[in-house]
């Protein structure tokens, strides 16, 4: 294939084509003449971005499957540790098994999300930016104070909202 007689959707195609079957991102980048790997990279991501969702959940079977076909290879690999009593060997041989077991959980969405609690104290936000702020020792423009900062420092309310310019 000469990469000099491909337009750039084509390249990009190619690009994406060659990292499913396993290359480097600096290998496709040889191979189809991009400057470097970071704009193999770049031209297979923007394909992605504009490919329709069945074509990025297609590509994500195949990552599924080769996350599969990965943790297969290695379960057989510690099952042959353990069986040949060679122990020392198992601990490095399980964690990648819970890299593979990561990563396909991640790719396919399996993780719960995070929960994050956060506790309302009845200050709004502009209150507890503008706190937090003086607090880590950054000035607050006047128009980030509450109107009772201002009037505290003797400036002038007009009764109206100090977060709305």
């Amino acid at each position: 294939m000469d990469p000099t007689n491909l337009d750039a959707s084509q390249r990009a195609r190619e690009a994406l084509e060659l990292r499913r079957r396993g290359k480097q991102w600096a290998e496709i980048a040889v191979e189809l003449g991009y400057a470097d790997r970071a704009s193999a990279y770049n031209a297979a991501k923007r394909l992605l971005d504009r490919t329709e969702f069945e074509s990025v959940e297609e590509y994500r079977a195949i990552e599924a499957d080769r996350l599969d076909e990965a943790h297969r290879i290695q379960a057989d690999a510690l099952e042959r540790l353990v069986n040949a009593q060679n122990l020392e060997a198992v601990p490095p041989a399980v964690n990648a098994l819970v890299k593979i077991s990561d990563r396909r959980s991640k790719l396919l969405g399996l993780d719960a999300p995070t929960r994050v609690d956060v506790a309302h104290s009845g200050e709004d936000f502009a209150a507890t930016a503008a706190r937090l702020m003086k607090e880590i020792g950054l000035a607050v423009p006047s128009e980030f104070q509450t109107p009772d900062a201002l009037e505290d420092q003797g400036g002038e309310q007009d009764g109206g909202d100090p977060w709305v310019r």
